[in-house]
C-alpha cells in the first residue's frame, strides 16, 4: 500500500515453478497473501520481454496512467512499491464487467493496512493497455474498500510493458546524482540492506510524505545511532480512511539508507505509545490488533513484523527522475540533495 502502500504483487511463473506469495511485497508493509492467488500466478503464462524500450509519466504532483481493461479506459496511479499488479477500486472493476477466477477468485484479505483491518478482494488475469505500449497480461485484483482516493485505482511501473519505466518530477531540483540501487530480483520492486547484521526490506514511495520506519526496523536503526526520537507524533494514511500512528524521529547528520539521505522520516509506533506521547494527538484507526508493524519484542502471542523502510516524499521529492531499469535489475534515481 501505499503508495500508497499497496497490499500486492506477484511475479508470473512457470507451472513448474514454486507460486510466489500472492498479494506479495515480500516482507515490506504490504506482504499479506493467500494461496490462492498464488495458484492463479503459477497459471498464468510466462513473461515476456517487453517489447517497448522507454516509457515516461510526468508527476502532477502524482505520476498518472490511462490503461485499457477489457474495453474500459481507466485512470490509476503509477506506484513504485509493490510488484507487477493492477490494484482497482470496485467501481472501476463493475464498470469493465471484471469476473473473479472462478472458485477461489474471491476471498477475505486481511491486512493491518485496510479499515478494520480487512477486505474482500476478486482477482483474475486480465490483458491491459497502456497508451502507446503493447497488451500486457496483468494479475487485477479489485476491492470491496477504497483503495485509492486520487485515481480508479493504482498499477505498478513493473506492470508497464518497457524496459525503463521512468517517473518525471518537474517540480525536483535539476541535476546531481544518479542512484543506481539494486532490486532484489528481476520481478522484484523491493530493495535490501543490512542493518544491526538483519536484512532490512526498503521500497519506494512518492505518495507517503515522510519515509517511514516499521517498529523492528526503527530499533535496529535506533540501537545503530542512525536518529533520535522527538515525541512528537502524526498518522500515516496508506489508504483512504486509515490513520496509522508514528513518532517523527531526528535522523544523525550523515545517516543514510542505501545512499539516500534520511531527511524527515519517521517510526510507528502503536495506538497506545502514541497516546503516551501526545494526549491530545488525533487517534489513528487502528486496534490493538493492528499493531503488528509497531512492535518490536513481546512476550504476547502477536509477532514482531520483520523489519521494513519506506521512502517517501522527503526524500523522493529531490529527485527529478525515478526509473525503472529492468535490463539492470535496479532502481536509477536523478537526485539532488540540500546539502547538510
Amino acid at each position: 500500500m501505499v503508495e500508497g502502500p499497496v497490499a500486492t504483487g506477484g511475479r508470473l511463473v512457470s507451472r513448474r515453478a514454486t507460486p510466489p506469495s500472492p498479494l506479495r511485497g515480500a516482507t515490506s508493509p504490504f506482504r499479506e497473501g493467500t494461496l490462492a492467488f498464488a495458484l492463479l500466478l503459477a497459471a498464468a503464462p510466462a513473461a515476456a520481454a517487453p517489447a517497448t524500450d522507454r516509457f515516461e509519466a510526468v508527476a502532477a504532483p502524482q505520476p498518472m496512467v490511462r490503461l485499457v481493461v477489457k474495453n474500459t479506459e481507466m485512470n490509476v496511479r503509477i506506484a513504485l512499491g509493490f510488484d507487477k499488479a493492477l490494484l482497482l477500486n470496485m467501481a472501476p472493476a463493475a464498470r469493465a464487467h471484471l469476473k473473479a477466477f472462478p472458485i477461489f477468485g474471491k476471498l477475505p484479505f486481511k491486512s493491518t493496512l485496510m479499515p478494520g483491518g480487512e477486505a474482500t478482494i476478486r482477482f483474475n488475469l486480465y490483458d491491459a493497455t497502456f497508451a502507446g505500449l503493447k497488451a500486457d497480461n496483468v494479475p487485477t485484483v479489485w476491492f470491496d474498500k477504497a483503495l485509492a482516493d486520487d485515481s480508479e485505482g493504482v498499477v505498478s511501473a513493473l506492470a508497464i510493458p518497457a524496459e525503463h519505466v521512468a517517473i518525471v518530477q518537474p517540480n525536483a531540483p535539476k541535476g546531481g546524482t544518479v542512484y543506481g540501487i539494486g532490486r532484489a530480483g528481476h520481478g522484484d520492486a523491493l530493495m535490501k540492506t543490512q542493518i544491526g547484521g538483519e536484512t532490512v526490506h526498503v521500497i519506494l514511495d512518492v505518495r507517503s510524505p515522510e519515509t517511514l520506519f516499521n517498529g523492528r526496523a526503527a530499533q535496529l536503526m535506533e540501537k545503530a545511532g542512525m536518529f533520535r526520537r522527538t515525541g512528537k507524533v502524526g498518522l500515516w494514511h496508506p489508504f483512504p480512511n486509515t490513520g496509522l500512528p508514528f513518532e517523527r524521529v531526528v535522523p544523525t547528520p550523515g545517516a543514510a539508507i542505501l545512499g539516500l539521505p534520511l531527511i524527515a522520516p519517521a517510526a510507528r509506533v502503536t495506538e497506545a505509545r502514541a497516546k503516551e506521547l501526545d494526549a491530545k494527538a488525533k487517534a489513528g484507526t487502528s486496534s490493538a490488533e493492528q499493531d503488528e508493524d509497531a512492535i518490536t519484542v513481546t512476550a504476547s502471542r502477536k509477532k514482531a513484523q520483520p523489519p521494513w523502510i519506506l521512502i517517501g516524499r522527503d526524500v523522493l521529492d529531490y529527485c527529478s527522475r525515478i526509473e525503472l531499469d529492468r535490463p539492470g535489475v535496479r532502481w536509477a534515481l536523478t537526485c539532488n540533495f540540500p546539502r547538510a
